[in-house]
């Protein structure tokens, strides 16, 4: 592989990195150190951002190695057959560059789109380790906080095997005391029934391995984009209901947009290629008194409408 020692133009931008490219000419690389801004500091996390281990994340820290890899004591585990026991690794030198380097892997390691045996990494590289799509981010130390919850949510028990979320069983024994809880407090309580739009022609087209994946996906989505309370519930198939305390019908507008748009603009490519992936939302605001099927219900016809005018958007109960 090339040397790679940086060097010293002038006039080099600030945060910015010289370095020799396989040419042997000087290039520019921002440096990776986590920063601070007036707003927030931001750390290097590598992510991974498609397939099962969708949102499993590692932080980067100067001096620091990773290695990413299927064996228990990798630094960042992935479950993916297609990734060796110890893959790749991900290092940060004292002089703040990023660096990957694949470790003889048997499916091998990209760096956008090209074979890599070492690479420097810069914000925003997407990383193909076997079968793994991972990007590198600078994330705020809230964002890292959530994403450790959201992670965390994942792994409790009672929950779906496959997505990870909430099963139906948390509809018949916990959803009445958490809607008599917000009756207690006079909490505005709204529900959200969200369904993945033309499910069926995805499995039939890619098969239903990558409908699994896209189910996985979503609900990641859909997890990350709420707060670390709000109850997500694989409801059946491919639909999924949340329920937000503490928000109005326009609120929750605002989150199921904001979910509505994450799923559309996500690079479902690399789950698989030519995927497109859309999801129509209902939602309805629960009027104390009401019963849970009742006001579901009228979530659930929200939704029918948001399908029968053409889906990929979200529409507000009236009643």
């Amino acid at each position: 592989m090339p040397d790679r020692t940086p060097k010293q133009p002038r006039n080099r931008p600030p945060g910015k990195e010289a370095v020799t490219d396989d040419a042997g000419e000087v290039t520019l690389h921002q440096r990776l150190q986590p920063r601070v801004s007036r707003q927030r500091v931001e750390v290097p996390t590598l992510r991974v951002v498609a397939g099962r281990d969708m949102l499993s994340y590692v932080t980067i820290q100067p001096g620091e190695e990773v290695i990413l890899g299927r064996d228990e004591a990798a630094g960042m585990i992935l479950t993916d057959a297609l990734v060796s026991r110890r893959h790749a690794r991900v290092t940060m030198a004292d002089d703040q560059l990023v660096s990957i380097q694949d470790l003889g892997s048997t499916n091998g390691t990209a760096v956008n789109g090209q074979p890599i045996s070492r690479s420097l990494l810069a914000p925003g590289d997407h990383l193909e380790v076997g079968g793994v799509s991972l990007r590198l981010d600078l994330l705020s130390l809230e964002e890292i906080d959530h994403l450790a919850n959201v992670v965390a949510r994942l792994k409790l028990q009672n929950r779906d095997p496959l997505t990870g979320l909430l099963t139906r069983a948390w509809l018949d024994e916990d959803l009445a005391p958490f809607m008599e809880r917000c009756a207690c407090s006079h909490t505005p309580l709204v529900c959200i029934f969200f369904d993945l739009d033309h499910f069926k022609q995805v499995n039939d087209r890619f098969g239903h391995h990558i409908g699994d994946d896209v189910l996985v996906g979503c609900a990641r989505l859909m997890l990350f984009a709420v707060r670390d309370n709000d109850p997500c519930v694989r409801y059946g198939g491919e639909e999924i209901v949340m329920f937000l305390a503490h928000a109005d019908v326009h609120a929750a507008f605002e989150v199921a947009e904001r979910v509505r748009k994450e799923i559309q603009a996500h690079d479902w490519d690399r789950t698989a290629p030519g995927l497109t992936v859309s999801v129509s939302g209902g939602i309805a605001r629960w009027t104390p008194g009401e019963g849970a099927r009742e006001w579901m219900a009228r979530a659930d016809a929200a939704l029918f409408i948001a399908k029968r005018e053409g889906r990929n958007r979200v529409v507000i109960d009236r009643a």
